[in-house]
């Protein structure tokens, strides 16, 4: 009303309104009709633009000031605030930039009490992303709390079975299409839940992206994750991804869809980064066997011309470079059946001896974290003492420089190559410390090995799934030349290497040595040692 009532005061009879701008901060420019405005403005059909005040134009007095004082001229456009007297043909208000840094103190001050808001709230527990994620619902009778969505929950569940079975979000997303499963979008469309993107035109496309963050999600295992992203500054739209140490979880606030010790192997999986081979389907050991010597990890060696039996694994260092390190082969069907002989024992073992295993595990997964641990502290402290070397190399090329000892052409390559040395270093340093803290949590969980061994009682096969909720990774040795044997090392998820063979009757020991002995060739026979390190 005052914008029309000034407009026919002034006799301005043809105005046009662009007032598209309801919910939308005025810290920002992108905004629908000061975008359509802004395009006008630049095709010279505006020749005046008339706002109630400054504020209501916008509360960035940097943005503000560009398009008052330099846009506007350009183009001849004639400005007016009307409530605030700033009116471009009258010249210049000497208050008219102060204003702008007000409305911009004021628009910082709201933010900062929005924040503390945010804050206070994730801090509690309560859940601040407005909406849950696919697999669960607000619970209609309490907004606050989130339940199951059963049809989207036996997606999410199957999401995760199929990564247990080796297939990566690419093959997920392509298994999903093959049978028709709709998108997270399109289902919270068809059930009427509530959306924040616009819905798909393509049902059943399901892109990797979406089966990733699915698989990273925290909240499938019933717990509250807060402050997993931040904002640079109130004035940016962009988000910002916080490291996992910096997220607030709050155990047990919803019912979980997926079981910890399978969510915890997926994300080693996901590390992993396994694919298939040229040849298409990926054998159920791809990604978990290395090389005992080089550390290396070992290729699937598979052609036409193989038949199942003689498919085997070979140290990819031997087979990029020869001198570096040995064979290290063995034969597919040999290592099935030695690592199911170790299975059946795991389980045996911990049925019925479940309190001693916990006793020995525990010792077992400490002796594990100290390896582990040591490494990577010596790791980090020698980065630690390049980090500091590069410090005073870089100082002293500074000084020689200002002392004309070094050009600076000379200066600035050198001083380049340190610093991204330098960079790459904090990087990596940066990488171990999150791995040093969150060692403790990765290690040691017994509970979830027994969890594991009480699904499967009466194992009689071996298959990718079961193989990767119970194995981390499997270390092949050389054939020793004096005892024409080679050891096979079993690292467990959640206790790590752990001699089950060890534990059982010597009986026992020799019929299930029986087993894999009549799977091998002679050669074999002489090359490995049943059971694991």
């Amino acid at each position: 009303m005052i914008l029309e009532r000034y407009c026919r005061d002034h006799g301005y009879t043809a105005f046009r309104h662009y007032d598209e701008d309801d919910g939308y901060s005025g810290t920002t420019f992108d905004r629908p009709g000061f975008q359509r405005m802004l395009t006008d403005v630049k095709a010279g059909k505006i020749k005046r633009v008339i706002v109630k005040d400054m504020s209501r134009f916008g509360r960035d007095y940097l943005q503000v000031g560009m398009f008052t004082d330099m846009l506007f001229p350009d183009f001849g456009v004639h400005f007016v605030a009307v409530n605030d007297g700033v009116d471009s043909i009258r010249g210049d208000n000497e208050f008219t930039a102060i204003r702008n840094v007000f409305n911009e103190m004021y628009a910082r001050d709201t933010s900062k009490k929005i924040r503390a808001t945010w804050q206070s709230k994730g801090k509690s527990g309560e859940h601040l992303c407005t909406l849950p994620p696919y697999g669960y619902m607000k619970n209609p009778q309490n907004k606050g709390q989130w339940i199951i969505d059963e049809e989207a929950a036996a997606v999410v569940q199957k999401i995760f079975a199929l990564c247990m079975d080796g297939r990566g979000p690419a093959q997920i997303a392509k298994w999903l299409r093959a049978n028709n499963i709709v998108t997270p979008s399109t289902h919270m469309t068809e059930n009427g839940l509530p959306l924040s993107v616009k819905p798909s035109k393509y049902p059943f496309r399901w892109d990797p992206g979406i089966i990733a963050d699915i698989l990273e999600r925290v909240d499938y295992l019933g717990h509250t994750v807060n402050f997993k992203t931040t904002k640079p500054s109130y004035k940016s739209k962009k988000k910002l991804n916080n490291a996992p140490s910096e997220w607030a979880i709050f155990e047990n606030t919803h019912e979980a869809i997926i079981e910890e010790s399978v969510f915890l192997i997926v994300q080693n999986l996901r590390q992993s980064r396994i694919r298939p081979t040229k040849m298409g389907a990926m054998g159920m050991f791809s990604g978990l066997l290395y090389c005992a010597d080089c550390n290396g990890k070992m290729y699937q060696c598979r052609t036409n011309k193989l038949e199942k039996r003689q498919e085997y694994f070979i140290c990819s260092t031997y087979r990029r470079e020869r001198a570096d390190c040995t064979t290290h082969s063995i034969r597919n069907v040999v290592l099935e059946e030695i690592v199911l002989k170790n299975l059946r024992e795991a389980i045996a073992y911990v049925s019925s001896h479940e309190a001693k295993f916990v006793r020995e595990a525990a010792d077992v997964s400490l002796r594990e974290q100290d390896k582990e641990l040591g490494k990577k502290r010596e790791t980090l402290k020698k980065s630690e003492i390049r980090i500091a070397e590069l410090d005073s190399i870089i100082k002293r090329l500074y000084e020689d420089n200002i002392s004309g000892k070094l050009t600076d052409e000379r200066f600035i390559m050198l001083s380049r190559e340190y610093e991204q040395e330098q960079s790459a270093l904090k990087t990596a340093a940066d990488a171990t410390r999150r791995e040093l803290s969150g060692q403790e949590q990765k290690r040691g969980n017994v509970k979830n090995f027994i969890a594991a061994t009480r699904k499967y009682t009466d194992l009689q096969a071996l298959d990718a799934t079961v193989l990767r909720e119970f194995v981390d990774k499997i270390y092949i040795s050389a054939r020793d030349k004096d005892t024409k044997t080679r050891e096979i090392e079993i690292v467990y998820n959640f206790i790590g290497a752990f001699n089950f063979a060890a534990t059982v009757k010597p009986t026992e020991q020799a019929e299930t040595e029986q087993v894999v002995t009549e799977a091998m060739t002679k050669t074999e026979r002489e090359h490995v040692k049943v059971g694991a390190a």
